[in-house]
């Protein structure tokens, strides 16, 4: 029973989705406070940090819903933007940043909101 139960715990953790190093960003929206529809995504990091790609990713906390996908562009020095990200539902959402370097490191950073 007790080998069974190992068993069961090591699958559950090979299951465990893998995760970046945490991401030290400022997230801003535009408007600020986002409503149904088109917003912009501001992503401000460290410019030394030499990013390759930002995606960014939008779902809600309740099941049913295709996430919201988009890749970040680059405006300026530890600056990335989304123009229209679509946020085409009331609720809360958690918005999931990946950014990856150059080298292929991968970083995340999750925000949530409430869109009213």
């Amino acid at each position: 029973m007790r080998r069974l139960l190992l068993l069961a715990l090591l699958l559950l953790a090979a299951c465990k989705p893998k995760t970046g190093e945490p991401l030290d960003a400022k997230v801003r929206f535009v408007p600020e406070h986002p409503s149904v529809g088109k917003a912009e995504i501001c992503i401000e990091v460290d410019p030394d940090l030499e990013l390759a790609k930002i995606e960014v990713v939008g779902d809600m906390t309740h099941a049913g819903m295709i996430p919201v996908e988009a890749e970040a562009h680059p405006a300026g020095p530890g600056l990335w933007r989304v123009e229209d990200f679509d946020f085409n539902m009331r609720g809360d959402w958690v918005i999931t940043i990946t950014a990856y370097d150059k080298s292929g490191k991968k970083y995340q950073k999750e925000v949530r909101l409430t869109v009213p």
